[in-house]
């Protein structure tokens, strides 16, 4: 794989991601890394992330799918699951607070940039 500056940065924001994921569902951070598919708590963990990464920063389905060693079927799967899991109000409710931080974090990125 070539690793070039977009590459770089969907690798920073995978990380930020399954980060995020992990500490609100409490899954280890390396469990969604993994290269096995792994339980279905960890395969969830993984499709949210995917899916954040799609709807957070517009990231392509074939990019993402690279970020986490899967192809684009792959990520295009995990965020269909996930609008599927989105009809549980309570699961909504932790997927919304994910997205406001997540919204929350690139403003602030993008704000540092601006100053640099």
């Amino acid at each position: 794989m070539v690793i070039n500056d977009k590459t770089k940065t969907d690798v920073q924001r995978a990380q930020l991601i399954v980060a995020a994921v992990t500490l609100e569902f409490g899954i280890a951070y390396m469990d969604v890394k993994s290269k096995t598919r792994g339980s279905n708590d960890m395969c969830f963990a993984r499709q949210l992330s995917m899916y954040l990464m799609n709807v957070i920063y517009g990231i392509s389905l074939s990019r993402i799918g690279r970020t986490f060693n899967r192809d684009r079927s792959t990520a295009s799967h995990a965020c269909n699951v996930i609008e599927d899991y989105r009809e549980d109000p309570q699961l909504d409710r932790k997927i919304a607070r994910l997205e406001a931080f997540l919204k929350a974090s690139r403003s602030i990125a993008v704000s540092e940039e601006l100053s640099l």
